[in-house]
């Protein structure tokens, strides 16, 4: 929506600053007591699974307008999509977006139609197994790609891969703050996305949220 376009250069001082410090983007928010948590905490980017039913994560559209209207606005919203038109994906993210992600089989061509649609950076998931994944995080033609071992499955994958990945990217999958110093110190990532380990009894937990982003922040100090 408007009232965010304010964060326009938070977003880009985020992702093509100089900040050596690793990013921390906390994903799968959908209640107004997680908002209020990430506004705590204060990471550098916000994730919502956007229109995908399968998740119990998911948030509709009139829900995200609430929740981003809720996020203080220099934390940037990311949205995060599966394999969604392009047409409701551009209008969501100029309503109410200040990043969109893409998660499903989306490929360079999908991109190119929608940055055409949409003026947003683009961060484009990849779920590594291979050397065929590692090929396509080098070939994307995404702003950002995401490493992970899939969707909210909360656990890692080979991180002997991630090594094999020329460019900056953002971590994610089977990630704690008992882990992140671990990875930092290995692979250096752009960036940590946690998703899952931010949760008890299914739910977001502000204990962790603020526990996560202090963990990531102690790490690349």
């Amino acid at each position: 929506m408007l009232g965010r376009r304010t964060t326009t250069i938070i977003t880009h001082d985020i992702l093509y600053g100089q900040d050596p410090r690793a990013r921390v983007m906390l994903s799968g928010m959908f209640r107004d007591e997680d908002i209020r948590a990430v506004n705590e905490a204060r990471p550098d980017l916000c994730g919502f699974t956007v229109n995908w039913p399968s998740s119990r994560r998911h948030v509709d559209r009139d829900r995200l307008r609430r929740l981003v209207s809720l996020l203080d606005p220099t934390i940037p919203a990311v949205g995060v999509f599966f394999d969604q038109p392009l047409g409701f994906v551009s209008e969501v993210a100029d309503e109410m977006l200040d990043v969109i992600q893409l998660q499903g089989t989306e490929g360079n061509a999908y991109m190119t139609f929608l940055r055409e649609l949409a003026d947003l950076p683009i961060i484009q998931a990849i779920r590594m197994s291979g050397p065929s994944d590692v090929e396509r995080a080098n070939k994307s033609t995404a702003d950002l790609v995401l490493l992970c071992a899939g969707w909210g499955t909360g656990v890692p994958f080979d991180w002997e891969l991630a090594r094999q990945v020329k460019r900056p990217y953002i971590l994610a999958g089977g990630l704690s703050v008992h882990t992140i110093p671990d990875a930092m110190e290995r692979l250096s990532p752009w960036g940590i996305d946690m998703n899952t380990a931010l949760e008890t009894n299914r739910v977001k937990d502000p204990h962790k949220i603020a526990a996560a982003v202090a963990a990531v922040r102690s790490a690349s100090a």
